[in-house]
């Protein structure tokens, strides 16, 4: 097997809710047990994995371990993620809130219902806010025990940053529909697919970041109104 090619996880091997750390692992950019990660083994991946500066990488590690309450821990497993309200949250786009059981394994007909809010066969800022506002409404209505406030709307959309400036970061920060049902599914790095040419820095983040949040308070805009004309 070459360094980094997919292996599926085994029967022991610890995931997370994060398709590209669990991607990640599935490629052997971090151990492949998903076991006693070192802070540093994270920037690197996400350097050599997804094309993170240097800058975004350090950032996105030790603003999680700190979330986790592990900013002084010296490694840290995979599973660690699934600590609900920390680093994971309800109305996830590809798995189930925690209400419901299984806050961590991927959820197909999630990823389906994702993928079925493609505009021309790609995914972009504005099918996943919409998913998002699906997923939220969703929650509102069958989970009572929902956490919804500006905290998880903040990574939410971050989340969205991540993928688009990964995963869609040689496209116009667009996926396509085929590629992505690969990489949530199988958390694979797909054939044809490579890291952005370009290194992904903390202002292309934030620049998606701030578009998906214009988007959600635009699609709220929409709901409170048509609900007035109601």
């Amino acid at each position: 097997m070459s360094t980094h090619e997919w292996q599926a996880p085994g029967p022991d091997d610890k995931r997370s809710p994060c398709p590209a750390l669990n991607a990640l692992a599935n490629h052997g950019y971090l151990p492949r047990s998903g076991e006693n990660i070192t802070p540093s083994m994270l920037v690197k991946a996400l350097q050599e994995g997804l094309n993170a500066s240097y800058v975004a990488a350090n950032y996105l590690t030790y603003s999680s371990l700190q979330l986790l309450g592990k900013l002084c821990a010296k490694t840290i497993n995979l599973d660690d993620l699934n600590q609900h309200n920390k680093v994971e949250h309800d109305c996830s786009l590809t798995r189930k809130d925690f209400y419901f059981g299984d806050n961590h394994t991927i959820d197909p007909e999630l990823v389906d219902l994702l993928l079925e809010q493609n505009i021309d066969g790609k995914i972009n800022v504005e099918a996943l806010s919409k998913l998002h506002w699906i997923r939220l409404n969703h929650s509102k209505e069958f989970n009572p025990t929902l956490v919804y406030n500006n905290s998880q709307k903040f990574t939410s959309a971050g989340e969205v940053s991540l993928l688009l400036n990964f995963f869609g970061g040689n496209t116009n920060h667009e996926i396509d529909i085929e590629k992505l049902e690969i990489f949530l599914k199988s958390e694979k790095f797909p054939n044809g697919w490579r890291k952005p040419d370009k290194v992904v820095g903390i202002w292309s983040l934030i620049s998606i970041l701030r578009s998906t949040l214009t988007k959600y308070d635009q699609l709220e805009k929409e709901q409170k109104e048509q609900r007035n004309a109601n």
